[in-house]
């Protein structure tokens, strides 16, 4: 599949999805096609684009989106006059690694006003190192810096005029609001590829960074934990481990191809094969116990058996819906894969409502995240997305003439570019790249650090679902006194229990709308949030006194829209 098609199928399953949560029946957007759409854009490109006119993007290639195509990283031609950047991040006034985003700005833009959605796509991903120092070149011009660590630091935004031959130096103080470790949690990244996944090694994936690369970008985006999961390979796990410091743990894992889905083995020191069957022997018999056979040999040599992106576009890598009555086979499941957002339509909102379905038929699968990240430039989609634009003005501007023809096409392209390019262009400058969506686990404060910190016990939580996923809040919550992953009794002695506790700690560095309370069978309670901004972040924390919901497992989203959304494990209700 292409990154056109692919971007296209994202689209219409992401169209379909507000009209359901609107009720409303398209259908013209029911029965669209990526393949459909794909061959209208390329008529509308061939046709009726004004190719003196086509948008240029300052910081990449105009070239097409082919394998190794990306991190170029903001240099986009050798004649391109340069200045030089000097970035320091620390804490404490020791240097850590952070995440510094490097916006661009238009023609027309000030730093006091710039609003990231602005219909192009100029952000540039780096870190500073593991020292806290990032020395680059840029293209001349003005910049917003945006430098962040993740979940439990303030959000720093400045700006910079970049010269040629000028060397600029910026220095940042990053602001830890809150230290979960020292409350017992810690972050990580359980889905990451690496140069071992690209054709160099055997595979087919677009990816050059080194595993150390890797952990400094997930290092630089506030995680405590990592797990490095290469296709078809295991060769990376020497190096990777090596990356060993006191304040990161890698986890060895491999992500096993299948004809019907991707299997994680994570922890497991030897290389677990899916043996895939010519046509002749392919029986669901035989892709069945396959399934079990390299599930078992994963345990039995210590490691965690998850299934993941259950629901992706593809089939091949998307879990056989015919096999669902044999999930129980594993023993976590990823729910919001960061390669897309997590909205209704997409393949996210498709994989939780598998989850959903599994808890009402009285399986936990304990939910994970995994950023999926093949590139931690992230730049994947900054021609393509000028490409979609260009296409956006052409339909606009003979939207009469290709109406006629190409009605469905035409209507579907334009509720595309109304209602889903702006959060798109959003989520791909806010949530891509190493830990755009992490798990924090939860771990016992009272245990030697040795004891907690090291890839056996972090896989244990994880079975355990001892955690929460987010790509920005931190949401900790107790239910009478359980966090996630543990049972509440309704029952104390021989007295029945009518109410529950719930005691919710939810702090973020951006903006949130809504807390929801969720069983199995969905939504039974909204709440509106409201807070200040005080000391680089928001505090929505507060006590509930709720009834006894209509289901066996209760948890908690809180969220503004997709680049800002956390989701916890539920805690089992014993009735």
């Amino acid at each position: 599949m292409s990154k056109e098609t692919k971007f296209l199928s994202i689209a219409i399953g992401l169209l379909q999805g507000i009209y359901r949560e609107e009720g409303i029946t398209n259908k013209a957007a029911d029965s669209m096609d990526a393949d459909r759409l794909y061959k209208y854009v390329r008529l509308v490109n061939d046709k009726y684009v004004d190719k003196a006119a086509k948008r240029t993007n300052e910081v990449d290639y105009p070239a097409g989106n082919d394998r190794n195509r990306f991190h170029h990283n903001g240099i986009i031609s050798p004649d391109v006059p340069l200045g030089n950047v000097f970035v320091e991040t620390r804490t404490s006034g020791v240097g850590t690694p952070a995440q510094v985003k490097f916006f661009k700005l238009l023609q027309e833009e000030e730093p006091a006003t710039f609003d990231r959605v602005n219909g192009k796509i100029t952000m540039i991903r780096d870190m500073t190192g593991f020292d806290g120092c990032l020395s680059r070149k840029l293209p001349v011009g003005r910049y917003v810096i945006e430098v962040s660590k993740g979940s439990e630091y303030e959000i720093i935004t400045d700006d910079i005029e970049i010269t040629e031959g000028v060397f600029s130096r910026k220095t940042y103080d990053l602001n830890r609001f809150v230290n979960l470790e020292s409350e017992g949690w810690i972050s990580g990244e359980l889905h990451h590829h690496c140069v071992y996944s690209s054709p160099v090694f055997g595979g087919d994936d677009d990816v050059v960074e080194t595993p150390e690369q890797v952990a400094n970008s997930m290092m630089a985006s506030g995680l405590s934990y990592g797990a490095l999961s290469d296709h078809h390979i295991i060769l990376s796990h020497p190096a990777w481990k090596a990356n060993k410091r006191d304040n990161f743990i890698p986890i060895i894992s491999k992500e096993i191809s299948t004809s019907n889905g991707h299997v994680m083995a994570m922890g497991v020191p030897i290389d677990v094969i899916y043996v895939i069957p010519d046509d002749r022997n392919r029986t669901d018999k035989y892709l069945r116990n396959e399934f079990v056979r390299i599930t078992d040999e994963i345990k039995e040599n210590g490691g965690l058996a998850q299934i993941n992106h259950p629901r992706d576009l593809q089939r091949s890598i998307s879990w056989n819906p015919d096999f669902e009555d044999m999930l129980d086979i594993f023993e976590t499941m990823e729910i919001w894969n960061g390669s897309n957002p997590m909205m209704a339509g997409s393949t996210n909102d498709a994989a939780m409502n598998l989850w959903n379905r599994c808890m009402q038929r009285g399986l936990f699968l304990p939910a994970t995240t995994g950023s999926d990240t093949h590139n931690i430039c992230a730049d994947d989609y900054h021609v393509l997305f000028d490409e979609v634009m260009d296409t956006m003005d052409a339909i606009r501007a003979n939207e009469q003439e290709l109406s006629r023809e190409y009605s469905d096409e035409t209507g579907v392209m334009l509720e595309i570019g109304e209602k889903l390019l702006p959060i798109l262009e959003k989520w791909a400058e806010t949530c891509l790249s190493s830990g755009c969506v992490r798990t924090y686990i939860n771990f016992d404060v009272t245990v030697p650090r040795e004891n907690t910190h090291n890839p056996e016990y972090i896989m244990n939580r994880l079975r355990l679902g001892r955690s929460f996923l987010t790509n920005g809040p931190i949401l900790l919550t107790k239910v009478n006194g359980k966090i996630p992953g543990h049972n509440v009794r309704l029952t104390e002695g021989k007295k029945r229990i009518d109410k529950l506790t719930v005691e919710i700690k939810l702090l973020a560095n951006r903006p949130l709308k809504t807390l929801e309370l969720s069983t199995e069978n969905g939504v039974y309670k909204e709440i509106e949030l409201c807070a200040e901004k005080k000391d680089g972040f928001y505090d929505y924390s507060m006590e509930l006194e709720e009834a006894i919901p209509d289901g066996k497992y209760l948890y908690f989203i809180a969220r503004d829209d997709c680049t800002n959304l956390a989701i916890t494990n539920p805690v089992i209700i014993n009735r």
